[in-house]
């Protein structure tokens, strides 16, 4: 029986936008993303197990700054709510409402 295997491959899972005033960081773009990097161990290129999982944000030129998991679950919040607005899921009295509440 062949094995076919290979590690290393990535993937992204983006939670949200940024600005640069939401997020202090020497990002010199205006935005960045919020985004869950893993790495996995594939068999047959199906990934089957994660090797590693980061929180990071990336910026419009697809540099990637690691950040710390409690600083990631701060912000996750404001992220997922600028989707929302993004896609006029709310209105922006509602965004300015919920932004207030989460003290940003």
């Amino acid at each position: 029986m062949i094995l076919i295997f290979d590690w290393g491959h990535q993937t992204l899972r983006e939670i949200g936008p940024l600005s640069k005033t939401d997020f202090n960081t020497p990002l010199e773009p205006a935005m960045a993303w919020l985004v869950v990097r893993r790495s996995w161990f594939r068999v047959f290129f199906i990934p089957t197990i994660p090797t590693e999982t980061d929180d990071r944000l990336i910026d419009e030129n697809e540099i990637f700054f690691k950040i710390e998991k409690d600083t990631f679950e701060r912000y996750k919040p404001l992220a997922e709510l600028n989707v929302a607005i993004s896609k006029s899921e709310i209105s922006n009295e509602e965004y300015d409402i919920k932004r207030t509440k989460m003290g940003f």
